[in-house]
């Protein structure tokens, strides 16, 4: 059976935040490295970064000898929220308005599943006037494939009809974990060769390439 006829119709498309609703690539790194010389260690070149990065995020800084002790995890989110703001003001990825609004005008909800704390995402929303798009917004997410099938659940679909849109390899994972349509997209962390390897349903260099899938 071939990929189009395995798949369902998708009625509800989650998105990560970072690298993916928003061009903010290097705000982000710069926001992971930063936390590092807080605690007298030397940030990270940004290839070993790149390699190293996962979820749960803060494992890079206990490897790092950055003990609970020294910083819980609630302080390394804080101080990376801080290191975050600081930075210029990231845009949206090219095109992603005209994508929303098109997913919306055929009737496909939209949802958001992240790590990063809605208390960053949801003023970012505002000032592009995204908000209001989406619903759940689910931030500070550790485990992604839980917080889909949950989605899921609440919307009442099977979680085949539901796609998850994401830039790291770790984001395919979930999707494919939990059921969903796995969207790998190359705009942001992790580049095509990456992504391509974790075997994702789709893999979409732009955000406009969504309205040329056959899901919808």
């Amino acid at each position: 059976m071939n990929k189009e006829n395995r798949i369902k119709k998708v009625r509800l498309v989650a998105f990560d935040v970072n690298g993916t609703l928003f061009d903010d690539t290097k705000i982000f790194w710069d926001a992971i490295n930063g936390i590092f010389p807080r605690y007298g260690k030397e940030s990270l070149p940004i290839e070993v970064l790149k390699e190293r990065f996962g979820q749960p995020w803060t494992a890079l800084y206990r490897a790092a000898g950055i003990t609970e002790a020294m910083a819980s995890d609630k302080e390394l989110y804080a101080i990376y929220n801080g290191l975050y703001r600081n930075g210029d003001a990231p845009m949206p990825v090219a095109g992603l308005a005209e994508v929303l609004r098109w997913l919306k005008a055929k009737g496909v909800q939209l949802a958001i599943v992240s790590t990063q704390q809605n208390e960053i995402t949801e003023p970012l929303l505002k000032k592009y006037r995204l908000d209001g798009l989406f619903s759940p917004i689910m931030g500070a997410v550790s485990d992604k494939s839980v917080a889909l099938r949950e989605i899921a659940r609440s919307a009442g679909i099977p979680p085949q009809e539901m796609a998850y849109v994401g830039d790291q390899e770790g984001d395919a994972r979930h999707a494919k974990s939990a059921g969903c349509v796995s969207i790998a997209f190359c705009g942001g962390l992790h580049d095509h060769a990456r992504l391509k390897k974790i075997g994702p349903d789709f893999i979409i260099e732009t955000m406009g390439e969504l309205k040329d899938l056959p899901i919808f």
